[in-house]
């Protein structure tokens, strides 16, 4: 006997063109939990060979999944179920890694890049340093759960900058290591939050494409007596993570 190849399935009826009935479909596998997070999608060829639709349908479908954050795509292996968005209360000042860890994440942080060089006008003001003063340039990159999710730029005066570089930052937020081994009281911060396109070094860091959005987190950290510690920018991939805010009235 001759096995037949069986008929592509059909997808559900309806009056939407044919690539946002296959997002629908692949969005509800997805929503549903039939894909997990992480989960590998079936490929392009596997997608045309079980629904019968064109190639154009597929990409099409699978461009508009990537766009709603519900897709990544990596390159050379294919599209994967994106992990569940991360969130950070800002009920208080804390850390990544204190945020985090005691939700059962893994929070990991590698300096990719570090020097020193005179503070421009700009930076020493909000440091509140003389023009010109030696300030620390830390670039490190954040993975929660061995996922690439932020680059972040720390920037301090040069001797603090000293201290921090010889410390352990791989796995420890640096506001503990203020408090835990400088001996320093960390007392506000000021929050600015904002959406960018993506630049050179975050597309590089975080796997993004040209023209992707990062959500910018710029925080200024002061001790207890409301000194400047640290000027910290972070840019988050736009499908991983937000913050929370309680409001009350």
């Amino acid at each position: 006997m001759v096995a037949h190849e069986a008929a592509p399935a059909p997808l559900p009826a309806g009056a939407e063109p044919l690539h946002l009935r296959l997002r629908n479909h692949l969005r509800d596998d997805i929503l549903q939990g039939r894909l997990a997070p992480l989960a590998q999608l079936p490929s392009e060829a596997e997608l045309i060979g079980r629904f019968g639709v064109s190639r154009i349908t597929v990409r099409h479908a699978l461009a508009a999944l990537h766009a709603e954050g519900l897709i990544t795509k990596v390159q050379g292996k294919g599209s994967f179920v994106a992990p569940p968005r991360l969130s950070q209360s800002l009920d208080r000042l804390r850390g990544l890694s204190e945020s985090l860890t005691g939700e059962g994440h893994e929070v990991q942080a590698r300096v990719v890049a570090s020097s020193d060089a005179p503070a421009t006008a700009a930076v020493a003001r909000r440091l509140g340093l003389d023009s010109g003063t030696p300030v620390t340039e830390l670039l490190s990159l954040r993975y929660v759960d061995r996922q690439p999710l932020s680059l972040n730029r720390l920037l301090m005066a040069a001797p603090l900058g000293a201290r921090v570089r010889k410390a352990d930052i791989g796995r420890r937020d640096v506001v503990d290591l203020y408090e835990a081994d400088f001996g320093l009281t960390v007392g506000h911060a000021e929050v600015e939050i904002s959406a960018t396109p993506a630049g050179r070094l975050q597309r590089k860091h975080l796997g993004l494409a040209e023209h992707a959005p990062v959500l910018q987190v710029e925080r200024l950290v002061h001790d207890g007596d409301g000194r400047p510690l640290h000027l910290e920018t972070s840019w988050y991939r736009h499908d991983g993570f937000s913050y929370r805010v309680r409001l009350a009235r």
